[in-house]
């Protein structure tokens, strides 16, 4: 790492020390919503008055639209004004949600200046029955409890369940959007070929037979003109040809066409109209996934690289996610989608703790000791890093640290010789991956920035 960026790391660490040791004239907790916000502004006194007075304090109602934010932040406007502080004396802390609700309000709090912090998922529940003893729920109380969370953050640093929000860009959240509407659509393509399926059982079996993947666009178009075995029956040899290999299905269609003719001579004919339209709607239906498909992965591609007709430059983060091992568009998508502003993080060992990728150690009592993968982190990190390891350890993958290592620890389970100074994968990391024998750095090789040692190896 250059000395530079060094100092640039340690200034950003040092600030966020800084921010939560100290302590703020105003604590305000809102609790977001779909229609309106709750929101609680309970000043240092009153949090520190041994009566409870802030349990009692009266919360606003912000309406979630332009005149409710625009009311809510002439509030803390004129209370800064009674006061005589700046928007830098407030510590506003919300919770997450799972869509877009408070994107709005948290973006202006930004612009204008104040300290935004964020609470972890459950984290005010925990909060107010454990530590409080509230067992009572509504959105007054949870604004309220929220403020006081504030206010005990500044009194303990330490607590982890509130940390400090960077609220998602624009380009996150639309990431985020693309990849989880390309994951429905991918569902409900799935699910419309399952159904396709079983009606050609009925309609049109001897497809099954004829076509390994009778599901593929090409054969779907074939069965737009032949729904069923009767209008099969009814063309000829030639037809057939023509109509195959004018749907795509070019390789083997003189093959096939005679098969066809053969099968439609022997099959017996069924009249279902109502399936053969049911399959016509469906088989519409699965062009016009394929086709909103084809619409996210460009734009997918375009935010990833950029468009100059567009006016639409590249991601920063493409570079680096694109430099490892193996990578593509979705999966980098999804990562940028979850990252968002890798900054956030104060090391490493944070980062590895939300991807869900670091180790976790599992001892109670007298049992074994032992290690294992932590079960917290984002699910959609989780499983495109699941699925980029088993491309490395498939067989048909070019030799790689990551096979190799996998290879390796199979081979110490079933208590063969690992000292074999002839051994294929031994011979391989002696000479090109000597620096990637410990088991911790393999996730290291996935996650370290492209200037890391981890890329200059021939592993690629």
């Amino acid at each position: 790492m250059e000395p530079h960026k060094v100092i640039k790391v340690k200034n950003v660490l040092s600030e966020k020390v800084e921010r939560a040791n100290r302590l703020y004239s105003f604590y305000v907790g809102i609790d977001i919503g779909y229609k309106f916000h709750v929101a609680a502004c309970i000043s240092h006194e009153e949090l520190h008055d041994s009566k409870g007075l802030w349990k009692k304090k009266k919360t606003r109602k912000i309406n979630a639209d332009s005149d409710g934010i625009a009311g809510f932040l002439n509030f803390l406007r004129e209370v800064g004004e009674c006061n005589q502080i700046s928007p830098k004396n407030f510590f506003i802390l919300l919770e997450p949600t799972g869509g877009n609700y408070g994107y709005i309000i948290m973006k202006a709090l930004i612009d204008i200046g104040y300290t935004l912090y964020q609470v972890k998922n459950k984290a005010v529940k925990d909060f107010r029955e454990c530590s409080l003893g509230i067992k009572e729920k509504s959105d007054e109380i949870d604004a309220r409890v929220m403020a006081y969370m504030g206010y005990y953050k500044s009194l303990n640093p330490a607590l982890q369940s509130v940390s400090i929000i960077t609220p998602y860009t624009p380009t996150q959240i639309l990431f985020r959007a693309l990849t989880k509407d390309r994951w429905l659509l991918s569902q409900q393509l799935t699910r419309r070929k399952n159904q396709i399926h079983q009606l050609f059982a009925v309609t049109n079996p001897e497809l099954k037979s004829l076509f390994a993947k009778p599901t593929v666009p090409s054969v779907l178009r074939f069965a737009l003109k032949y729904p069923t075995m009767i209008e099969i029956k009814e063309a000829t040899e030639e037809e057939l040809r023509r109509s195959l290999v004018a749907s795509g299905a070019r390789a083997n269609a003189i093959k096939n066409a005679k098969k066809l003719v053969d099968a439609a001579q022997k099959s017996v004919v069924i009249q279902a109209p109502h399936l053969a339209n049911r399959q016509k709607w469906l088989i519409d239906e699965v062009f016009r996934l394929h086709e909103a498909i084809n619409q996210i992965d460009e734009h997918i591609s375009d935010l990833l690289f950029g468009n100059k007709e567009k006016n639409l430059p590249s991601h920063p983060y493409a570079d680096i996610l694109f430099s490892l091992p193996v990578m593509g568009n979705i999966w980098a998508s999804t990562l940028i989608g979850v990252i968002g502003d890798v900054h956030r993080f104060n090391n490493f060992r944070q980062f590895k703790k939300y991807l869900g990728v670091s180790a976790e150690n599992a001892k109670s009592g007298i049992s074994i000791h032992k290690t294992r993968m932590t079960n917290e982190g984002v699910r959609d990190a989780r499983r495109v890093l699941f699925q980029m390891s088993l491309v490395h350890i498939s067989s048909r993958s070019a030799p790689n640290v990551f096979g190799i290592q996998y290879r390796r620890l199979l081979e110490g389970e079933r208590g063969l010789s690992t000292n074999d100074k002839n051994d294929s994968y031994w011979t391989y990391i002696r000479k090109n991956c000597s620096n990637h024998i410990r088991m911790s750095e393999i996730w290291k090789i996935i996650l370290c920035s492209p200037s890391c040692e981890c890329f200059k190896c021939n592993t690629r």
